[in-house]
């Protein structure tokens, strides 16, 4: 009985998930977003010499790899797994936490808005490297109002906040935000969130992806880099 319930809702996974990629066509021609005069495509990258693989192997699980000896590199990518502090899945009851999916679709819909950001909130160096498209780099430290008064401001005109007087905020225009950092141990977006929140900013406007850049890099979905 357990085996059959087990089936179904497998089955009824892959049949949500399918559904999910297939309107979104990220193993095909991607999704096309226009932002700041420039085009990106966000699909998941597949060389052709992986499309049909089956990369995966049970008994490799318990060396640690989980993908099986033998694959070319162009199919496999090494992670570290032993740095940072794991976050929770929720930083507060009214942040949103959400996946990939979300975010793509989040971009999507922000590329013809004003009231809408995506932030990487890794330190620059890291952002240069690599990104997620239409992402717009606020380093966490500069949400420190106390550290960085200067950038702090440059931070609340991004954001879409106006200081109305001392420690009171105007949050009338406050913008729709995602923010991302590399991954679930990396605390810098936690820090962002947390200064954010001190603010007093509308905590159904703020979204955490979790998963960050590993998660993303783990797909193999369009990156970006400056």
């Amino acid at each position: 009985m357990f085996s059959k319930i087990l089936k179904i809702a497998v089955a009824t996974s892959v049949l949500c998930l399918s559904l999910s990629a297939s309107e979104l066509n990220l193993r095909g021609d991607g999704v096309e977003v226009k932002f700041n005069d420039k085009t990106y495509n966000i699909k998941r990258i597949h060389d052709e010499e992986c499309r049909n693989i089956n990369g995966a192997d049970p008994i490799n699980i318990w060396s640690g790899n989980y993908a099986k000896e033998g694959l070319s590199s162009k199919c496999v990518k090494k992670f570290i797994t032993t740095v940072g502090k794991i976050t929770p899945i929720k930083i507060t009851d009214e942040i949103q936490t959400i996946g990939e999916i979300e975010v793509i679709n989040f971009i999507k819909k922000s590329q013809n808005r004003d009231d809408m950001l995506l932030i990487d909130a890794r330190l620059p160096a890291w952002f240069l490297q690599m990104s997620i498209p239409t992402a717009e780099n606020i380093p966490f430290p500069y949400f420190n109002k106390d550290k960085y008064p200067d950038d702090f401001y440059d931070v609340l005109d991004m954001i879409g906040v106006k200081e109305v007087s001392k420690g009171k905020y105007d949050f009338s225009k406050a913008k729709e935000l995602v923010l991302f950092c590399n991954g679930a141990w990396c605390p810098q977006s936690t820090l962002a969130i947390e200064n954010l929140i001190k603010l007093g900013y509308p905590q159904d406007k703020i979204s955490w992806y979790r998963g960050g850049m590993y998660s993303w890099k783990m797909l193999n979905l369009t990156t970006t880099s400056e």
